[in-house]
């Protein structure tokens, strides 16, 4: 059975700021930190072959302060399919900002991605879907991944994909169920099909 341990990365300044990160970035907060070493804390007892990060630095910092916790050295792997659904022009708008250019399609961001149309130089979401499906096949097809634990620190938007896909919901239900926590632990496994051991819980 392949085991991921999952998690979005700490809190950022533009989190408090209340600001649409995307593919840009903002350093973790004091909190941020703290948020991740207690990630770490719980994952110090499990013996990880290997941690996943986004290519964000703030996802990045977190798999960092992950990967030190370890009592064995774990090799730390930039995945670029994980990074956070790239939001183009709205990057490093605040949320009212961001709805005064279109209050319709940002309604839709948050409530119906199946009717969102992307900024310029953004994504929709059926293209982090597929990126996401992408890279969770690339793991499940993989022999050599039975029985190893893997990390995978990455975004808000991505695990709201992923968890998506494994329960098999369709686009419009995407952001359906609890808000994505930073740093919060979230448990996925494979052993012929994927299942959510911790899908999304408060």
């Amino acid at each position: 059975m392949l085991t991921l341990y999952l998690a979005r990365h700490g809190e950022t300044v533009w989190n408090t700021q209340s600001r649409m990160q995307g593919q840009q970035d903002s350093p973790l907060t004091t909190m941020g930190r703290e948020q991740a070493r207690q990630l770490a804390q719980k994952l110090s007892s499990v013996q990880l072959n290997s941690i996943y990060t986004s290519p964000a630095p703030r996802a990045a910092d977190t798999a960092k302060i992950i990967q030190s916790s370890q009592t064995r050295f774990v090799p730390l792997v930039e995945e670029p399919r994980i990074h956070e659904m790239a939001l183009g022009q709205l990057e490093g708008l605040t949320v009212d900002e961001a709805m005064a250019l279109d209050p319709e399609n940002l309604n839709a961001f948050f409530y119906a991605p199946d009717r969102f149309k992307p900024f310029p130089g953004g994504e929709d979401f059926s293209q982090v879907s597929r990126r996401m499906a992408e890279f969770l096949q690339d793991l499940s097809a993989s022999t050599h991944q039975n029985g190893r634990r893997i990390a995978v620190i990455t975004h808000n938007i991505t695990l709201k994909a992923l968890f998506a896909l494994i329960e098999n919901r369709p686009l419009a239900m995407l952001r359906d169920g609890p808000p994505i926590q930073q740093a919060k632990l979230y448990i996925a496994t494979f052993n012929g099909t994927w299942q959510l051991e911790s899908p999304g819980e408060p």
